[in-house]
Parts: structure tokens; C-alpha cells; sequence
């Protein structure tokens, strides 16, 4: 075997099997390869059975995030007998995965039931607590700074200070709401940033969802 590339024996097996441990996780190629810095081209190709030729350097990242070897990666070894499904390493690259939820999901996360548990997911450089997760903005209130399609990365640890962005769960309604938090004395207000809509006093039973940390604009994304 040579110290720079796998032979080709068992580029079958690696294959199936990082199709496998990405299905696990919900990741996308393009996710994949932006946590191990390895091309989004090259993991299409070796998800797809198209190259025979991975270098080391190019499976070493791959295996170090699945927790575990390269000789296991490619179908050499067998994987872990006591795996966990779903294992990986948050801590590649200094990027973390956080579930994408539905506006209703927010509303009861983390304590879904099984068959409305999310199903897809985004990286983020952010250090943020267990139950981060993030959302994509669903209408105009926030205009222009936070257009639709607008994700926003949230952490339910935080407690909203004057002038942070939440997440709030207002007692009759059936979605959370996004908007600006203004905090004068004991009053609290949602401040939505087009002038087309009202900033309203919070004088109904609600419940903070969590403080935006982050918020990006993906032009495309996978499978949503």
C-alpha cells in the first residue's frame, strides 16, 4: 500500500459506507465538506463510487469526524462493535451541527416526539450551548435586515437583554415570532424592523424560545 493513497480493494465498502455514516446525521456533501475542509467535488466522488484513488490526507478529516478509523472508513475493519449510530465529532474544524426545526417544532424543542424530530440540519462556527438550534425566517416583519429564507442560529440558554433578537412563543398563537426585544423597566416590547408593522407591548402569558446568536443567508441549500 502506498503512504500516499488507499489501494483499491475495498473502495466499494467506502463508498456504502460514507453514504451510511452521512445518513446517520442528516449531513449533506456540501455540510461534509465545509466541516472537513475537503472539496465538496471530492466527497461527491467518493460518496458516488466515481474516484478509486483517496488519498490519506484526503480520508483522514472524513474518518477523524465519524469518530473513527481510516481502516473502518473504507470497509477494511469493521466499524465499532458498541457505535453508536448517529457519532461524530462536533469539535471538527471548529464547526458544530445544530438541528434546522419548523416554526412549529421551536415551539415544544427539545422535547419532541419521535415521528416530529427534525430531519435536517446546519454547521455553524458558533460556540453554543446543547439545545442550539436554528430557523429559517418565514416572513416580511423583519425586512430589511432579516429577509425570508434568512437563517437564524438561536440559543434557548440565553436570556434576551434590551435590544436582542428572539424567539417568543405568545400564549394563542399558533407560531413563535421573531422580532427585536426592547425591555423598558417592566415592560417588554416586539419590535419588528419593517415600518410596515407595529412594535406591540408583551402583556399576554409567553415564552422565550431562545436569543439569535447568528443569522446568514443561504442562496441554496440541500434538500430544503
Amino acid at each position: 500500500m502506498s503512504s500516499f493513497f488507499i489501494e483499491v480493494k475495498p473502495m466499494k465498502k467506502l463508498s456504502s459506507n460514507l453514504k451510511g455514516l452521512m445518513a446517520e446525521i442528516h449531513i449533506s456533501e456540501s455540510e461534509l465538506a465545509r466541516r472537513t475542509s475537503i472539496g465538496q467535488p471530492v466527497i461527491h466522488r467518493i460518496a458516488s463510487g466515481e474516484t478509486d484513488n483517496p488519498k490519506v490526507a484526503t480520508l483522514s478529516p472524513i474518518a477523524n469526524f465519524f469518530a473513527i478509523s481510516i481502516s473502518q472508513l473504507i470497509g477494511d475493519e469493521p466499524l465499532p462493535e458498541h457505535r453508536l449510530p448517529g457519532t461524530f465529532n462536533p469539535g471538527v474544524s471548529g464547526w458544530m451541527q445544530i438541528p434546522l426545526l419548523t416554526w412549529e417544532q421551536a415551539v415544544e424543542w427539545p422535547d419532541l416526539k419521535d415521528h416530529s424530530k427534525p430531519t435536517q440540519s446546519i454547521s455553524t462556527d458558533m460556540t453554543l450551548s446543547a439545545h442550539a438550534y436554528a430557523l429559517v425566517v418565514r416572513d416580511t416583519t423583519m425586512e430589511p435586515r432579516f429577509p425570508e429564507g434568512t437563517i437564524l442560529v438561536i440559543d434557548p440558554s440565553l436570556e434576551p437583554r434590551d435590544r436582542d433578537y428572539g424567539i417568543v412563543y405568545v400564549e394563542g398563537n399558533k407560531l413563535p415570532t421573531f422580532k427585536q426585544i426592547l425591555i423598558d423597566g417592566d415592560a417588554t416590547y416586539l419590535k419588528p424592523l419593517n415600518p410596515d408593522f407595529k412594535t406591540v407591548l408583551l402583556d399576554k402569558k409567553h415564552k422565550f424560545l431562545g436569543v439569535m446568536v447568528q443569522a446568514r443567508m443561504d442562496f441554496k441549500r440541500e434538500g430544503y
